[in-house]
């Protein structure tokens, strides 16, 4: 074999590995796969509200709750105690209240309102129209967690809130996303290191969702919260006096 055959042979065969490795991840190219997963951008962005039905067990009660939101920026939520209602917390045009079980109204703090927000934004729309919205999207890498590997994305919320999503690099759904926050702010804000861990997908609409979660304390490995999807239905009609304050007592 001459040396100007092997010299052939060699720059063929790294031409050829060049061409077989996997092109270098960007944030483009992983909110381009992370929505083709879950189901493309246009079907994403075209789901404006949602209503969905769910059990909520934590270590002292099991509730059922029913969530409502809306891309106008209102939600509600009510829960449940077999048919009795107990609490209710939502946004609405004029703010955000909670409303216990006898009907008394009282304002939400800050934080709690800021968690709702949060929980519209992550409800009804997709990674890639974050930044639009005044989010900082961050490809942080690919990371170990639980004994697998992920890309690292972390989401910094307008307000400074900050969290830390893992998705799976087969699949490019999130998996798993790691914060600091209060489970129940206006019930004890006591800033809890948490992880939620997505245990079930379904997909709705042509849309995947979670539909089943746990969220466990990292510190002390407990788990805090596990929370199953009954229905969800997008794009349902919603009355947006519902979501408004409604008069009390102690109004």
């Amino acid at each position: 074999m001459t040396a100007f055959f092997r010299h052939s042979i060699l720059v063929l065969y790294l031409f050829l590995s060049a061409c077989m490795q996997k092109p270098e991840m960007t944030l483009s190219r992983l909110l381009d796969n992370h929505a083709e997963a879950r189901g493309g951008y246009e079907t994403l962005q075209a789901i404006q509200t949602m209503d969905v039905k769910l059990e909520i067990v934590e270590p002292d009660f099991t509730v059922t709750g029913h969530y409502r939101a809306s891309r106008d920026g209102v939600m509600r939520v009510d829960i449940f105690v077999g048919n009795t209602r107990v609490f209710t917390e939502a946004l609405g045009r004029n703010g955000g209240w909670q409303m216990s079980g006898d009907g008394t109204v009282k304002d939400l703090s800050p934080e709690g309102a800021a968690k709702l927000q949060r929980g519209i934004i992550s409800n009804l729309y997709s990674l890639n129209e974050l930044p639009s919205l005044g989010y900082k999207l961050t490809l942080v890498g690919s990371t170990q967690r639980n004994g697998s590997e992920f890309w690292e994305v972390e989401k910094r919320h307008p307000d400074g809130f900050s969290e830390n999503l893992f998705l799976d690099k087969d699949t490019f759904l999130i998996t798993s996303s790691v914060k600091t926050s209060a489970l129940h702010p206006d019930i004890d804000n006591a800033q809890v290191r948490e992880e939620t861990i997505t245990l079930e997908h379904q997909t709705v609409a042509g849309v995947v969702y979670d539909g089943k979660s746990e969220k466990r304390n990292l510190d002390t490995g407990a788990i805090m919260q596990t929370t199953t999807v009954l229905s969800r239905v997008p794009n349902t009609s919603l009355d947006l006096t519902q979501f408004e304050r409604p008069m009390a007592s102690d109004d």
